[in-house]
């Protein structure tokens, strides 16, 4: 199965040069630890109209990766900096419907 997590919340940088280095570092300093568990991509998104509102989506091919990467104390202080609070991150499995 194919799981897709959604990190979602307001960037602490309001300048979007700052806030695009600091996410940048985190994503230099995490992907390989996911890559090793998983974790086959990255993609981050703004709103478009209110660009510090902030979405990622990661996508694994591990429930259980998931849950061991994201429960790691060592994740949370690394992701948990770039948002003003702690962002919502949710989980999605891959339903097998039809798409295009």
């Amino acid at each position: 199965m194919k799981y897709v997590v959604t990190v979602r919340g307001r960037l602490k940088h309001r300048n979007e040069q700052e806030a695009r280095a600091a996410h940048d570092a985190v994503v230099d300093k995490l992907s390989p630890i996911g890559r090793s568990m998983g974790s086959t991509g990255h993609r981050a998104y703004l709103n478009a109209q209110d660009r510090s509102q902030f979405m990622a989506t990661d996508y694994w091919d591990s429930l259980e990766a998931i849950q061991k990467f994201m429960s790691d104390p060592k994740t949370a202080a690394e992701i948990g900096p770039l948002f003003e609070e702690p962002p919502d991150v949710t989980v999605w499995v891959e339903a097998g419907w039809r798409g295009y």
